[in-house]
C-alpha cells in the first residue's frame, strides 16, 4: 500500500484543475440555485442554474451522495426499474411489501405510483403502490385482473420532501372474520431494515375476503409495465413478500447492488435471484445510478455565466475546454459547454460538444475549424471529453478520455470573443442544442494543457 503516493496524485490534479480560471464540480456544489466557481476567477464566475435567479423548470439537478448509493428515477417516461414476471412474484395470499426511499415531494400535484406489479394491456393488474396528493399511501390490487380493490392509509407519511424513510404495506386477505385487513407503516431512516414500525393511522378494514391475481406483469419501480407516474425519487431497497413477514420474494438493495454509475443491472437480493433493470429514457432526463455527487440534465437545463473576459479568447490566445459528463442516448449536436450563440460559422465563439463523438469547434465570424476526438464514448460510459487550442502549434485537438483524435490547423485569424453568456449544457442562442447528460464537472484554462495533465484529469475523474 502507498496512499501516501494515492493522496499526493489526488491533491496534484486537484491543485490543477483550481487553476482554470473557471472550475465547478458537482462534488463541491452544495443544494442551491449557484454551482460555486473553484479556479482562480472567484465568485464573479459562479454558475447560475436555468433562466432566473430562483428555483426553475430549466435548471439542472444536482444528486448528492452522502456515501451510500441509490438510484434516482425522474419521474418521466421510460425511466423505470424492473424485473420480469416469474412464479416466485405470482402472489395470490397475503402481500407485504416495503420500500427504503425519498420522493421528491411526498404530497404531489397528482398522485403517483412508487411500485407495482400492473399492466392495463391484456388486464394484468396484480397490485400497486400509491402516493397520494393528501400524503397518504394507497394499496390497489385486483383478484381478476381487470377490476381493483383500493385502499388508502388514514394519515399522511409525515416525511419532509427529499428525506428518506421506510414505507411497509401489508395486506391479509382473510382476516379469519369474512373481511381484508390493509395496513400500512412508517419508520425513519436506517441502513438495515427496521424490526420496530409505527402504524400509520389505523387499520383498513373491508368487507369480504379477497384474492391477488396471478399476472403476468413484471415487477416495476416508478409506475407500472404499461405506464410511468412518479414525480421523482430515491430508491435504496425495495421488499416483496409472500406473506405478511413471510418468503422473501423480491429483495432489490441498491445501496449494494449499484457499483457504477454507468450500471445497467444487477441481481437482486432473494433466493429468487432475479435481474433488476434500470430502464432510461431515450430523451431528456434519465434514471442514474448515484454512486458519486452528479448534476443531471436534460432536454431543457443548463447551467449560465456572464459574459467575461476571462471566457473569451482572442486570435493568440491558446485554451483548453474539459467536460466530464455521461450520455445514454444517441447524441446530435449537444451543446456540453459552449461560449457561442449558434453552431453556425457566422456565430463567433467557441463549444466543446458531442455528435458522433465529441468535438471542439471555434468560430471568428468567419472561419469555423473544429477537432474531433479518436473515438466516441460508449452509452453509459463516463466521458471526460477535452477541446485544446494551442497557438503555438496552430492546432485544434479534441481528447476523449486523456486520448487525442488528430489535430487540425487553426483556419481563424480574428478574435473568437463575443457578448455571449457562457452555457452548459446548451448553446446561448440555440435551444435545439440542449445535452442530455450527467455532469460531473467542468474547467475552463487560459492555456493549452499538456498530454500528461489531461491524462492526469481523466484518472482523476475515473474515466476509461
Amino acid at each position: 500500500m502507498r496512499p501516501i503516493a494515492r493522496y499526493g496524485f489526488l491533491g496534484n490534479v486537484r491543485k490543477l484543475l483550481s487553476q482554470a480560471a473557471f472550475f465547478i464540480d458537482a462534488k463541491e456544489s452544495g443544494m442551491g440555485q449557484t454551482a460555486t466557481n473553484l479556479g482562480t476567477a472567484g465568485s464573479v464566475l459562479d454558475a447560475q442554474y436555468g433562466s432566473t435567479t430562483g428555483a426553475d423548470t430549466n435548471d439542472p439537478l444536482l444528486l448528492e451522495h452522502d456515501g451510500t448509493n441509490y438510484l434516482y428515477l425522474p419521474g418521466s417516461s421510460g425511466n423505470t426499474a424492473s424485473t420480469p414476471d416469474s412464479a416466485a412474484l405470482d402472489i395470490t395470499g397475503d402481500l407485504e411489501i416495503v420500500l427504503r426511499t425519498a420522493q421528491n415531494v411526498w404530497t404531489p400535484s397528482v398522485n403517483h405510483y412508487p411500485i407495482g406489479k400492473r399492466a392495463t394491456t391484456g388486464n394484468q393488474r396484480s397490485w400497486l403502490v400509491e402516493n397520494i396528493t393528501t400524503g397518504a399511501v394507497g394499496l390497489y390490487w385486483s383478484a381478476n385482473g381487470t377490476t381493483e380493490n383500493s385502499a388508502v392509509s388514514t394519515a399522511s407519511v409525515g416525511f419532509a420532501d427529499g428525506v428518506v424513510g421506510w414505507i411497509k404495506i401489508t395486506l391479509d386477505v382473510d382476516n379469519g372474520a369474512s373481511g381484508r385487513d390493509i395496513k400500512f407503516y412508517t419508520a425513519p431512516d436506517q441502513s438495515t431494515e427496521p424490526t420496530s414500525w409505527t402504524q400509520l393511522g389505523t387499520t383498513v378494514t373491508q368487507a369480504g375476503t379477497t384474492s391477488i391475481f396471478s399476472g403476468t406483469a413484471d415487477l416495476r419501480l416508478g409506475g407500472w409495465q404499461d405506464g410511468t407516474s412518479l414525480i421523482g425519487a430515491k430508491y435504496l431497497r425495495a421488499i416483496v413478500r409472500n406473506g405478511i413477514g413471510g418468503t422473501v420474494v423480491f429483495d432489490a438493495d441498491f445501496t449494494t447492488g449499484i457499483t457504477s454509475g454507468g450500471q445497467t443491472t444487477f441481481t437482486e437480493s432473494s433466493s429468487n435471484a432475479a435481474t433488476v433493470t434500470i430502464n432510461r429514457s431515450t430523451s431528456g432526463r434519465k434514471s442514474v445510478a448515484v454512486v458519486r455527487d452528479v448534476w443531471l440534465f436534460g432536454t431543457d437545463d443548463y447551467m449560465e455565466v456572464a459574459d467575461n473576459d476571462l471566457l473569451d479568447f482572442g486570435a493568440s490566445d491558446s485554451f483548453t475546454v474539459v467536460a466530464v459528463v455521461r450520455q445514454w442516448a444517441t447524441f446530435a449536436l449537444d451543446a456540453v459547454v459552449a461560449k457561442k450563440g449558434g453552431f453556425g460559422s457566422a456565430s463567433t465563439g467557441w463549444t466543446v460538444y458531442s455528435s458522433s463523438s465529441p468535438y471542439l469547434r471555434i468560430a471568428d465570424g468567419t472561419n469555423q475549424p473544429e477537432s474531433t476526438s479518436a473515438s466516441s464514448p460508449s452509452s453509459g460510459q463516463l466521458a471526460v471529453i477535452t477541446g485544446v487550442r494551442n497557438v503555438g502549434s496552430d492546432a485544434l485537438t479534441t481528447y476523449l478520455n486523456g486520448t487525442p483524435g488528430a489535430s487540425i490547423t487553426d483556419t481563424t485569424t480574428a478574435t473568437l470573443a463575443n457578448a455571449e453568456v457562457m452555457r452548459v449544457g446548451r448553446l446561448s442562442g440555440a435551444s435545439t442544442s440542449y445535452a442530455d447528460m450527467e455532469l460531473l464537472g467542468v474547467a475552463i484554462f487560459r492555456r493549452a494543457l499538456s498530454a500528461d495533465e489531461l491524462t492526469s484529469i481523466a484518472n482523476y475523474y475515473g474515466a476509461a
